[in-house]
């Protein structure tokens, strides 16, 4: 008797700060999909490189895969099953970091295995390992208004030592963080990496339509995606009872988007109540408004104001 394969995986991809883990927490609750933390695994193309690369960064690179590894190859999502996990890896240094993906596909099904990532739409040569490695593979772009992008990125740098360069404007000097320019970036590689993808496997999506429990847009993804998508199914996926919702061990505990795990600042939330495309932006304290490309992607995404 011939068993079904696996489904394909779905790659939840947007800039940082989109809420991509969000989106993850609310498909981790269907029971045909299967959600994971941030893997990292397009950052190399072997685990050996991934570890290397993981003890260069010596910050929590590695949180989300050892979680999801410990969840689906060990069982639980404690200190002991993390430390499994890390030792699994380190026994399997040479295999490519496809492998380990298609070992968590298998490890989902007959779910859907869901990886969100906030990164790797910043790095072309990430998105370009994503499609080589499992070219069935279907993904789902994430935006957001670039006005509460831009607040909720800034409020979560604003007490934070160390700023990704790419978050930054460096024609000012200092250089001075301006998230305008990730979620540009970030959307402008999505919308190239999508063109190269089959038609049936790619879909665009603004977080804000998906913030409605019934509306429209939540259905569509799952219909999409092939899975259920009737009233009680929608009713009872509460992102709340995903299993890797907020922090994990000790030994593992981030792996999601910082929106995730912790509050934007104070001083930035009264900020997100209303949007802006004209005027001046709160971040940068220079009188810019936004690039005029940042402009034109937004009304085409469907933000008019």
């Amino acid at each position: 008797m011939s068993v079904a394969p696996p489904p394909p995986p779905l790659f939840v991809l947007g800039a940082p700060a989109v809420g991509t883990s969000r989106v993850a927490a609310w498909l981790g609750t269907h029971p045909q999909l299967c959600a994971v933390p941030e893997l990292n695994l397009s950052m190399a193309d072997t685990v050996g490189e991934l570890l290397d690369i993981a003890v260069l960064d010596a910050g929590p690179l590695l949180d989300g895969l050892l979680r999801a590894l410990a969840v689906l190859g060990f069982g639980a999502q404690t200190d002991a099953a993390v430390e499994q996990a890390r030792q699994w890896l380190q026994d399997r240094a040479g295999q490519a970091t496809a492998e380990v993906l298609e070992w968590l596909v298998r490890q989902a099904a007959p779910r859907r295995l869901v990886v969100p990532d906030s990164g790797a739409a910043l790095r072309p040569m990430d998105l370009l390992r994503l499609r080589r490695g499992r070219p069935d593979s279907y993904w789902l772009q994430v935006m957001r208004h670039p006005w509460i992008h831009g607040c909720v990125l800034a409020g979560l740098c604003e007490e934070r030592l160390f700023v990704p360069p790419d978050y930054k404007d460096f024609s000012r000097k200092p250089p001075q963080l301006d998230p305008q320019i990730p979620w540009l970036r970030a959307n402008l590689n999505l919308e190239s990496a999508l063109a190269r993808l089959d038609g049936s496997a790619r879909r665009q999506v603004c977080i804000e339509a998906l913030e409605d429990s019934q509306g429209a847009a939540r259905v569509a993804v799952l219909e999409w995606l092939s899975v259920a998508a009737d009233a009680l199914t929608l009713d009872a996926m509460d992102p709340m009872s995903w299993t890797f919702a907020g922090y994990g061990p000790r030994s593992a505990p981030y792996g999601l988007e910082a929106e995730a795990l912790e509050p934007v600042a104070e001083s930035w939330r009264e900020r997100l109540a209303t949007t802006a495309l004209e005027g001046p932006l709160p971040w940068r304290g220079d009188e810019v408004g936004f690039d005029r490309q940042v402009l034109a992607l937004a009304n085409r995404y469907g933000y008019t104001e």
